[in-house]
């Protein structure tokens, strides 16, 4: 009997929280218990045992695996023990609805991740001479997404909005001005692959829309459809992402608002690119390559070299940026740079 007693324990230790594992458990469970009463012992030991073995596969699926998702998973769960404390502080509302939505404002529960790396480098250094500029300024860059469906058409893809902000801060001059602001908005689709010896882990198709906001002479933009595969060869992750500029009227005069700001862009930074990654502890080392591969005619594009390293803290990293070519920002796409940036990121 002590036996069924640890077994029927252990059965509703890992009783686990999900619709469908729950009912099965759940199920077994009774069934035990039902052989107990009857006194059919080795019957109620086999079924306590399917119990808390259907519990305990559960629970292992829900639970992290790598050392680094057991991290995350525990600062989940202790922010959400404080948010959870200090919402319970609150009197209550008499209506849930409102209690609902309250409680959601105050967690701030609206699923908002980081989408492209968040940073700051406050000092960069342009070794390419520019007119009305100085070759020192502040870069930063802000990032996120939602996830709006999961697993709507049955491949267990994931469909987001994301939005980028990148910045370029005049700071060494005398008014300090914003020099350029790049806002991109995008909506894309991400397929998972599962084939687990495939190198090929993953792959989306998106919407682009980059533009800088401004008028006239300065005014750049352009929308993209995209397609995306992630791969993983050996240690590397390797990331090619290949356009299609949507089409633009060209402009006729300076007044027509409706034409095309840059029919050029292509020349200078093609039809795609590619991102090739590599972590090593805590550093991790990105490489981005873009090229028109115009090898008659004249041949451009830019490299970018992206290294973040541990700072203090695990949500701190020191951040050293090196670009060299074209394209590093929407006023600069047919304006070569040569530059070095050195701040900190906060998400990688």
């Amino acid at each position: 009997m002590r036996k069924v007693a640890l077994l029927s324990l252990l059965a509703l230790t890992f009783l686990p929280f999900s619709a469908g594992a729950f009912e099965n458990a759940r199920l077994a469970y009774e069934k035990a218990k039902a052989f107990e009463e009857k006194e059919d012992i080795q019957n109620a030991l086999l079924w306590y045992k399917k119990s808390a073995k259907l519990g305990l596969e559960e629970k292992q699926q829900k639970e992290p695996s790598t050392v680094q998702q057991k991290m995350l998973y525990d600062e989940t769960k202790r922010v959400k023990n404080i948010e959870k404390n200090y919402i319970s502080t609150l009197s209550k509302y008499d209506n849930n609805e409102t209690q609902s939505s309250v409680e959601q404002i105050l967690s701030s529960s609206f699923d908002i991740q980081p989408y492209k790396m968040n940073y700051l480098l406050p000092f960069t250094y342009n070794d390419t001479r520019h007119e009305n500029r100085k070759n020192s300024e502040t870069k930063f860059q802000v990032s996120f997404k939602k996830n709006l469906l999961q697993n709507f058409f049955g491949l267990n893809e994931s469909l987001f909005v994301a939005y980028t902000q990148t910045s370029w801060w005049q700071t060494s001059a005398q008014s300090t001005p914003f020099r350029e602001t790049n806002y991109a908005p995008e909506i894309f689709m991400l397929f998972p692959y599962g084939e687990k010896e495939s190198p090929l882990k993953a792959y989306k198709i998106g919407l682009l829309h980059e533009s800088n906001g401004q008028d006239e002479e300065k005014s750049r933009s352009w929308n993209r459809i995209y397609a995306q595969g992630f791969f993983q060869l050996g240690e590397f992750l390797v990331s090619p992402r290949f356009w299609y500029r949507l089409p633009e009227r060209d402009k006729i005069n300076l007044a027509d608002k409706n034409g095309d700001d840059n029919p050029d862009i292509y020349k200078y930074l093609g039809y795609g690119d590619i991102s090739i990654s590599y972590p090593w502890g805590s550093h991790f080392f990105t490489l981005l390559v873009k090229n028109n591969f115009d090898f008659v005619d004249k041949n451009r594009g830019a490299v970018q070299l992206d290294w973040t390293f541990p700072l203090f803290g695990k949500d701190m990293f020191g951040f050293i940026q090196l670009y060299s070519g074209y394209g590093e920002s929407l006023i600069d796409y047919n304006k070569r740079n040569d530059k070095i940036g050195i701040g900190f990121a906060i998400s990688r």
